[in-house]
C-alpha cells in the first residue's frame, strides 16, 4: 500500500478509487484511461516529430528546405 501525506481529501479519494476499481468493467476491453483526443495529439506530435527527423536527415533538397524552413 502506498503511504502518502496527509491532505485534506486522500482518504476520501482512497475509498472512492476502491469502490470504483471494485465494479465490474461495462463497455469494451481492454480500456485505456486516456481520452481520444490525447491520443490524437499524442500521435499527431510524434508523427510531426518523425517527420521533421527525416526531412532534416535528407541529403539534398537545400532549396526545398531553404524555402520551407519557418
Amino acid at each position: 500500500m502506498l503511504v502518502h501525506m496527509v491532505i485534506d481529501g486522500n482518504e476520501t479519494t482512497d475509498e472512492m478509487a476502491r469502490q470504483g476499481s471494485s465494479y465490474p468493467l461495462i463497455g469494451s476491453e481492454p480500456v485505456l484511461c486516456i481520452s481520444a483526443m490525447v491520443t490524437r495529439v499524442v500521435i499527431r506530435d510524434w508523427t510531426s516529430t518523425k517527420h521533421e527527423e527525416h526531412w532534416q536527415s535528407t541529403c539534398g533538397q537545400r532549396q526545398a528546405k531553404d524555402f520551407l524552413s519557418p
